[in-house]
C-alpha cells in the first residue's frame, strides 16, 4: 500500500474496511429472515405476495421487499460517491488503493459493486506471519486480536490464501505476488504492479518509491504504531520459531505452502503428538457439551443440581465448552 501510495496519481486507504460494513448490511436481511422476522401488515399492496397469515396479519419476507439485486442497486451509488470523494483528495487521481486484508471474506460482493475492481494478493510465508502475530500480540496490538498459536495461524493463513486465490476464477483483474519476491526485487515488483494497474511509471519514480519505503524510514513514520515495522526479514522465522511450533504450523499449512512455493522444513505426513492431544481434548469437550445440552438422563439432572450448588465449577465448565466451540 505504501509503495503504491508513492505514485503521484494514487490515493491509498489504510484498512478503512468499508466493504465489510456494507456487506454486513446486505447480509442483515438473510440473518433477520433466519430468525423469522417479517414485515407485518393487515392489507397487502398490489404485487406483494405474503408468505402466510397469522392472527389477521400478512407476513411478508424482507427479501421480497428489498431483493439482493435491489440492495446492490442502492449501495452502488453510495460506494461510488464515497470512493469518488476519497479519490478527490488528489488533484489528478488514476487509482484508489485500499489495503484491507479481510476483504478476502467479501470479494464476491465487492465485484457486484465494482465489477472492474483490481485485486492484488500479497502472499507471505506463514512462518513469518506467525512471528509477526507473536510480536504484535506482545507489543503494539491488542493481544486478543492476534493469535500466535501455530495451529490457528496456519489455519487462518490457509483459509485466507485459498479464498483470495478463488478470485482468479471470477475476474481477470487478479494478481498474486509473494512478499519475499517483492523484498528481493522491489523495483521489478513495483514496476510490474504499475503496468498491471496501467499507471504511468518510469525507473526513476519506482526507485524513489522503493527508497521512500525502506524499513528504516518506515519505522520513523506515522503510518503505523511503534513496533509495527520490524526487520522485514524474509527468513527471520528460522531464528524465532521453536521446532515444535514449526512442526505444527507446517503440518496444517504444508500442502498450500508448497503450492505457493515455500519449502517445508519438517515431516508433514505425520500428525504431531501435540496436535493429536489437542484434537482429543477438543473432541472430549464437544462430547461433554452435546451431553450437557441433549441428554435427559438421571446423571445429567443430578449434575445440574450439583452445578447450581457450586457456581464456580459451573463457570469453569462453561468457559471450557466455549473455548472448544
Amino acid at each position: 500500500m505504501l509503495l503504491l501510495a508513492q505514485h503521484r496519481q494514487v490515493v491509498a486507504l489504510q484498512q478503512i474496511d468499508f466493504f465489510r460494513r456494507l456487506v454486513h448490511l446486505g447480509r442483515w436481511f438473510d440473518t433477520r429472515e433466519a430468525f423469522g422476522m417479517r414485515a407485518l401488515t393487515r392489507e397487502g399492496a398490489d404485487g406483494v405476495e405474503p408468505e402466510d397469515e397469522s392472527r389477521g396479519l400478512l407476513r411478508i419476507p424482507l427479501s421480497d421487499l428489498v431483493s439482493e439485486d435491489r440492495f446492490y442497486e442502492l449501495m452502488r451509488p453510495l460506494a461510488e460517491d464515497a470512493y469518488g470523494r476519497f479519490a478527490s483528495c488528489n488533484p489528478d487521481p488514476l487509482a484508489v488503493v485500499e489495503q484491507t486484508p479481510e476483504y478476502v471474506q467479501v470479494w464476491s460482493e465487492i465485484l457486484k459493486v465494482f465489477p472492474d475492481a483490481y485485486f492484488l494478493h500479497v502472499v507471505r510465508d506463514p512462518r513469518s506471519v506467525f512471528c509477526s502475530h507473536k510480536n504484535a500480540a506482545k507489543s503494539w496490538a491488542d493481544p486478543t486480536r492476534f493469535s500466535y498459536d501455530p495451529v490457528e495461524v496456519a489455519g487462518e493463513w490457509s483459509q485466507d490464501v485459498s479464498r483470495a486465490r478463488d478470485i482468479a476464477n471470477a475476474t481477470e483483474r487478479y494478481m498474486e505476488i509473494r512478499y519475499e519476491d517483492l523484498r528481493a526485487r522491489p523495483n521489478d515488483g513495483l514496476a510490474k504492479i504499475h503496468r498491471w494497474l496501467e499507471l504511468p511509471s518510469d525507473p526513476a519514480s519506482v526507485e524513489e518509491a522503493v527508497a521512500a519505503c525502506s524499513i528504516d524510514k518506515m519505522r520513523g513514520s506515522a503510518h503505523a504504531p511503534k513496533g509495527f515495522f520490524r526487520k522485514g526479514e524474509v527468513e527471520g522465522w528460522r531464528r524465532e520459531m521453536k521446532t515444535s511450533d514449526l512442526r505444527l504450523l507446517e503440518f496444517v499449512a504444508g500442502e498450500l505452502m508448497r503450492d505457493c512455493g515455500y519449502e517445508t522444513e519438517t515431516e508433514c505426513d505425520r500428525m504431531p503428538w501435540r496436535l493429536r492431544l489437542r484434537l482429543s481434548k477438543q473432541s472430549a469437550r464437544q462430547s461433554l457439551s452435546r451431553w450437557a445440552w441433549e441428554s435427559d438422563s438421571p446423571l445429567k439432572r443430578g449434575t445440574s443440581r450439583v452445578l447450581k450448588a457450586f457456581p464456580g465449577i459451573r463457570r469453569l465448565l462453561l468457559r471450557n465448552m466455549k473455548r472448544s466451540a
